[in-house]
């Protein structure tokens, strides 16, 4: 999570570069904060689950749909767009780290495409 040290040092004056930043890093923490009083809930992480199921369904769906049918059996993806059948889900304190992990590693994305825009 970002530090409080990065609050105060970011978005100062009129540098719309650092207020984004400093914004950016605030919508983090609050998700981060969120996922971490939701993951105590087993059912409530169980419905996220098969939430994120049903979105992933519907990208993989449309993106065959942009690129046509010649990789749909490269992508574990039914020709119809159905996914094969979802594993059943884990362990509760699993999840979570996965999820973090995976959370870290979007940070490390956008942080990327922020410096890629900066320098563009």
């Amino acid at each position: 999570m970002a530090s409080e040290n990065d609050d105060k040092t970011a978005g100062h004056g009129t540098d719309t570069g650092a207020d984004f930043d400093k914004l950016a890093r605030r919508y983090l923490d609050l998700w981060q904060t969120q996922l971490a009083g939701l993951s105590s809930d087993q059912a409530v992480t169980e419905q996220i689950a098969r939430l994120f199921a049903a979105a992933n369904t519907q990208v993989a769906s449309a993106m065959q749909a942009t690129q046509g049918a010649a990789h749909a059996g490269t992508t574990g993806w039914q020709p119809t767009g159905t996914p094969a059948t979802a594993a059943a889900s884990g362990d509760g304190a699993d999840d979570v780290g996965e999820l973090r992990k995976r959370l870290e590693a979007l940070e490390i994305r956008v942080a990327e495409l922020e410096s890629r825009l900066s320098r563009a």
